[in-house]
């Protein structure tokens, strides 16, 4: 986007350019000749050349001049009116806030590059990430009742202060992860890797309490879920 509004910026440039030559709008400046007296005050003598002619009209263009850009201006802005609209939801900040503060809830947005993404605050009840790459991304207090997030990557993603009432974590990538309580709420951590997962000490144990809710191995890591919890035997 940001390229495109420079093709526009030289466009403009252009076309004024042209509207200037077919005025035929000329300048002519001479310079003003200084001449230092010698008198007793020193005062300065400033003569302008007779033949000065600024045409006071240079920087302002004609009736018919004003109408051709208006109508480029007016073409571009539709234009981009229409790129906007036609952008995918992944790309709709360009780095801005993304998601934040969004309601995503029922949508799908499975098996997609969401990188990095800041859902921060979202609303996204009964919303699919099922195989997403969610690498990096900010839940900071979503609401993430009965998410999907099976066989999703959220290696690195922040989800503190969440409610996960359950939600689905099932052979997820969680690796880095930063969790707060809530995960607790979650349906299921079955096959996750939780491996250097950040997450409160008791919380930690209360789930290692609870074995048919941490069990199975990862299948893509092949790492066992109680083992990356470091759950005692």
């Amino acid at each position: 986007m940001r390229s495109i509004c420079k093709v526009f910026i030289r466009l403009l440039f252009v076309v004024q350019c042209v509207a200037f030559q077919r005025n035929g709008i000329t300048y002519r400046h001479q310079l003003s000749t200084v001449r230092l007296s010698e008198q007793l005050h020193h005062s300065v003598d400033l003569h302008a050349s007779k033949d000065y002619n600024f045409d006071a009209n240079l920087m302002l263009p004609t009736k018919k001049n004003s109408g051709l850009l208006k109508n480029v201006f007016t073409g571009f802005l539709a234009f981009l009116i229409m790129a906007s609209s036609s952008l995918p939801a992944s790309a709709i900040s360009g780095g801005g806030l993304d998601f934040a503060g969004l309601d995503l809830s029922g949508k799908d947005y499975s098996s997609a590059n969401y990188k990095g993404k800041d859902f921060s605050q979202v609303i996204a009840r009964q919303t699919t990430f099922k195989g997403s790459n969610l690498q990096g991304c900010r839940f900071y207090k979503a609401l993430l009742v009965e998410t999907d997030f099976s066989d999703a990557d959220i290696r690195g993603a922040s989800l503190e202060d969440t409610s996960m009432d359950d939600a689905i974590l099932k052979n997820t990538n969680a690796g880095g992860a930063y969790f707060s309580a809530s995960l607790l709420d979650a349906k299921t951590l079955e096959g996750a890797d939780m491996t250097d997962a950040q997450l409160p000490p008791k919380l930690l144990a209360r789930i290692c309490e609870k074995p048919d809710f941490a069990k199975g191995t990862n299948p893509v890591t092949g790492v066992d879920t109680r083992d990356s919890l470091m759950c005692p035997e």
